[in-house]
């Protein structure tokens, strides 16, 4: 199977370090992984603020060669995947991917305490966690995945980032964020993690700017740390 890492744009130039944690988790796992050097942004800000974009077209022609794609961050997978073009069956996101793959407990040694995010797109769309409002059995992807103990927020509602949501309703956007990082915070965690930068990213501009100090670190950085770990030790 010949797959592609797909990086969104914000991811590639705010956060190398994730996806260098990225390539480097598949290589732990021996999974063979391409990243197409010509990618670009994936056209949801666009679409979302109802301009038109040819760049969902440009996505699909640049994997269209590719079995499956892989991207980092759960809302621009999730957009592709309602675009009408044969790259919405084939992208997942890199939990979603590892979950459907048969990857399990990957991060079981992990010595911190985690706060998990579960970001609106990777619940509501990807169907990694059960939202709370179907009031049905509860399944969750990325715990499997992980294995280890995660602490979450008591409500699993938006953080307020919302792409240019933030930038149309900032104070909003804010008070949004603040009351979820209060949330997360108050399960005492070492570090908070989630599957999407750009809601860490929302997050931790507000823990920044009123002084919180806590570690944010991208499910792959959690994974990729267990992992090494775990071969150390084991050496």
């Amino acid at each position: 199977m010949k797959l592609a890492l797909f990086i969104p744009c914000y991811v590639r130039e705010l956060y190398p370090n994730v996806v260098k944690s990225t390539i480097l988790l598949f290589d732990r796992l021996n999974i063979q992984i391409e990243i197409p050097k010509n990618q670009t942004c994936c056209g949801q800000s666009l679409k979302n603020s109802g301009n038109p974009t040819k760049l969902p077209v440009r996505m699909d022609k640049i994997f269209e060669n590719y079995d499956e794609v892989i991207g980092i961050g759960s809302s621009c997978v999730s957009f592709t995947k309602t675009q009408a073009y044969p790259i919405a069956n084939k992208i997942y996101e890199l939990a979603e991917f590892l979950y459907k793959e048969g990857y399990r407990d990957l991060a079981k040694n992990y010595p911190k305490k985690i706060a998990f995010h579960h970001s609106c797109h990777s619940i509501r769309h990807l169907d990694l966690k059960t939202p709370s409002e179907l009031n049905i059995p509860m399944q969750d992807k990325i715990k499997a995945v992980l294995g280890c103990e995660i602490y979450e927020a008591s409500k699993d509602e938006c953080c307020g980032f919302g792409g240019v949501y933030s930038l149309k309703e900032g104070f909003l956007s804010y008070a949004m964020g603040r009351e979820k990082l209060d949330d997360l915070l108050a399960q005492n965690p070492d570090v908070i993690s989630g599957v999407d930068m750009s809601c860490l990213m929302h997050l931790k501009g507000i823990a920044d700017k009123d002084g919180d100090k806590i570690e944010f670190k991208h499910i792959s950085e959690i994974i990729l740390e267990s992992l090494d770990e775990t071969l150390r030790t084991s050496n």
